[in-house]
């Protein structure tokens, strides 16, 4: 029997559990997360006034600008477009003579409603939750019949937001979108605008050139923040997120330096205040400190090296995986050979065929550059290769079970190299 060791008084209430969190740091950490809208926006000024002038031809009777938003992630394109959007409801409110009928806006994330058939079901869905319509199996005509219906019988007009809309497969709705008022599949006087969101400033001559020609989409780019800029959004954040005293002006300084060499992600400065504030808090500690943002940094970086391998395509992520398999029960590196060998057993376990061994090798030099791995110097001729590959993660058991989450992999859970032979 395992021996107890320290007091012997019992423990009963969750203060022992816990601790006391009487003093706390956080006052509403709610503040930093990305959707929070805060009320007012520091550094976008321009770019308010631009997207108000998506709007403003509703102003004359007239059918709002379709538009498209360009910028890096973190610049504020989808916080401002919902800051704009706000103010936009209310000013209607308040104006009631410029448009006979109500006006709705609806968020759509692309990155999880991927499928053309994926967003109008959400759309429908926000605005009439009553909608018998099924989530999947039927065509993408039905979906879009319904929503002209629910826009004709609760007498709407819709602004869509599409939020990464490069990740959408297909842009076949756009088309249908901006032709609804013009084929009177939607009642006179209606519209149904778009305004995507993209960090690829060359979707817009991705798309079909009817789409391009009929949506006529305005575009409105957004510069990274720069550095006085995050430190003056940070100190605004920091008065309403944390109580006094917790956080100093160095620490401040810190999260907004690494976020402006981040491409001056504002997001970048908001997680790593949130995590440091985090660290601190479970170790009872009363201030956030400069260590704390260091250590917090490293975290989200892991985190970001995750979301990166679970973002390729099928047989990236049979690569990866292999070379979890290969490696997570010891240090030692391993090399392209094994890897592709046992990429090839993990594809014809899934039924998969296997991309070309030359295929395999670009990925190496792939997942180098974005940090995934590291390796020894490719070495050319026979017998070469990539040599000594390692995972560049903390935790080789979290990388894998993020690759478990995916529907197929899953399956190769209980293959182990040590089954085959060649391996």
């Amino acid at each position: 029997m395992e021996e107890e060791t320290g007091s012997d008084d019992a423990i009963t209430t969750h203060e022992q559990i816990f601790g006391d969190s009487s003093t706390t740091i956080f006052k509403d950490p709610g503040v930093l997360s990305p959707d929070y809208i805060p009320p007012q926006l520091i550094g976008r000024n321009d770019k308010i006034i631009e997207l108000g002038k998506l709007l403003k031809p509703i102003e004359f009777q007239l059918i709002p600008n379709n538009g498209l938003v360009f910028g890096k992630t973190g610049s504020g394109k989808s916080v401002t477009i919902k800051f704009v959007m706000i103010k936009f409801m209310e000013r209607l409110a308040d104006r009631p003579e410029f448009i006979d009928h109500k006006v709705c806006w609806i968020y759509v994330q692309c990155k999880k409603r991927s499928t053309q058939t994926a967003v109008l079901y959400e759309i429908i869905t926000q605005l009439d939750s009553f909608s018998k319509i099924p989530k999947r199996g039927i065509s993408l005509d039905a979906y879009y019949e319904e929503l002209c219906r629910v826009i004709t019988d609760k007498n709407i007009s819709l602004i869509v937001i599409l939020d990464e809309i490069d990740q959408l497969k297909g842009d076949d709705i756009l088309y249908l979108f901006v032709r609804s008022a013009e084929m009177q599949e939607i009642p006179q006087n209606h519209f149904i605008c778009t305004i995507g969101i993209s960090n690829d400033g060359d979707f817009g001559t991705k798309l079909d050139p009817r789409i391009l020609s009929s949506m006529d989409f305005q575009e409105v780019i957004f510069h990274p923040y720069k550095f006085n800029q995050i430190m003056s959004i940070l100190k605004h954040r920091v008065k309403l997120a944390f109580n006094e005293g917790v956080i100093s002006e160095e620490t401040i300084i810190k999260c907004a330096k690494d976020a402006a060499q981040e491409h001056g992600d504002a997001r970048r400065a908001f997680s790593l205040l949130r995590s440091a504030a985090t660290l601190a808090s479970i170790r009872g500690e009363p201030k956030i400190t400069v260590e704390y943002v260091i250590e917090a940094g490293k975290l989200l970086d892991q985190e970001r090296l995750i979301r990166i391998a679970i973002g390729y395509p099928i047989h990236e992520r049979i690569v990866l995986l292999s070379i979890v398999k290969l490696t997570k029960n010891n240090n030692k590196g391993t090399d392209s050979q094994k890897i592709t060998s046992f990429y090839n057993t993990l594809c014809k376990e899934l039924g998969r065929d296997p991309l070309h061994r030359t295929t395999i090798a670009s990925k190496f030099g792939e997942f180098k550059m974005t940090g995934l791995i590291t390796s020894a110097e490719m070495k050319k001729g026979r017998g070469g290769g990539w040599r000594d590959i390692k995972l560049n993660v903390n935790s080789i058991h979290n990388l894998e079970e993020a690759l478990y989450d995916d529907d197929e992999l899953k399956y190769l859970i209980d293959v182990n190299p040590s089954f085959f032979r060649n391996i």
